[in-house]
């Protein structure tokens, strides 16, 4: 939560939101308390879903400020993306020296940003990006998103993948590369069969028989005690283990859409690695190499791996 009251509050010109999930009233508040700071602002919000929290209600009629719209993606054939999933913020675009853009794993909900009323808290990424072509990339997506529009062309040596324009065969690709490990945290892996050379649990086992050092982390399988989250990948564990390594007890909801390839290369974004998510899902991720992130990314993957595997072994031992 405090990062993302720091991004909110470092706004002075310009506030851009793509958003899933916005139930955070917290999070409401800090939007209108620096709409009111600077009067100027040019705050945006660009989301999927109709309710949102209360604090941004006018009045109680369910008509919300007019810096509010509904995403209005379309998809390359033309047609509207069915589900908004982009997280990303842009802080002052058009500032030179000081634009940003927070390329975002997490939504504006309570399990997200800290722990919800029952005590569950999600494993979520923010990335800081300052490059100023994927800062002008991700200002257009957003225009495109909210004028209906089609998305710019991407250029091959952006940093960004987006769906459904680049990461069906950006994704897949990134995936093939691994030469020696791959470490994956993401929500669902359930992408479905006759893909071909798209088919990523394919992938995942061919390198494993291959001898990369696959472990993939996935949130617990479903069914799960009532209230308790829980991730329908069922049938990837059971197609994918013992040849790849795959955890299912993290100590976080995992949420997360990270992957790490021989501890070089890394991805954050919103895509799960699914059917839904590359073809029909408005969806932003950003490639990542520099050393020092994606040396903090491995050692937040590590202590979740080691944890993981402590709960799984206390949990067998239960059962025994």
């Amino acid at each position: 939560m405090k990062i993302i009251q720091d991004i909110i509050a470092s706004a002075t010109k310009s506030l851009w939101i793509e958003m899933y999930l916005f139930d955070n009233d917290h999070v409401a508040q800090m939007l209108l308390r620096q709409k009111a700071a600077h009067p100027g602002l040019d705050l945006r919000l660009l989301c999927h879903q109709p309710d949102l929290p209360p604090s941004l209600d006018v009045n109680g009629t369910r008509r919300f400020p007019a810096w509010i719209a509904p995403n209005r993606a379309i998809r390359t054939d033309g047609q509207p993306v069915s589900v908004h999933h982009a997280k990303f913020i842009l802080v002052d675009a058009d500032v030179p020296g000081k634009a940003k853009a927070y390329i975002m794993t997490a939504n504006f909900t309570a399990q997200a940003l800290g722990g919800n009323h029952a005590g569950y808290a999600n494993r979520e990424y923010i990335i800081c990006d300052t490059d100023p072509h994927d800062i002008a990339l991700l200002k257009a997506i957003f225009q495109a998103d909210q004028a209906g529009l089609p998305l710019p062309t991407i250029p091959e040596t952006s940093n960004l993948i987006v769906s459904d324009i680049n990461a069906l065969s950006l994704l897949p690709l990134l995936l093939r590369s691994a030469r020696h490990s791959l470490a994956i945290q993401v929500e669902y892996l359930n992408d479905p069969p006759g893909q071909g050379a798209l088919n990523l649990k394919q992938i995942l086992l061919h390198s494993a028989q291959n001898g990369v050092t696959v472990h993939l982390m996935l949130p617990p399988l479903s069914p799960q005690p009532l209230g308790a989250p829980s991730a329908d990948n069922n049938e990837t564990y059971r197609i994918l283990n013992p040849a790849v390594e795959v955890n299912v007890t993290p100590p976080y909801f995992m949420h997360a859409k990270m992957i790490i390839v021989d501890q070089q290369l890394a991805f954050v974004g919103s895509q799960n690695l699914s059917h839904q998510s590359l073809h029909y899902s408005r969806e932003v991720g950003i490639l990542i190499s520099n050393a020092s992130v994606v040396s903090h990314l491995l050692t937040t993957f590590n202590a979740d791996w080691k944890h993981a595997q402590a709960l799984a072994a206390k949990i067998h031992h239960r059962h025994l």
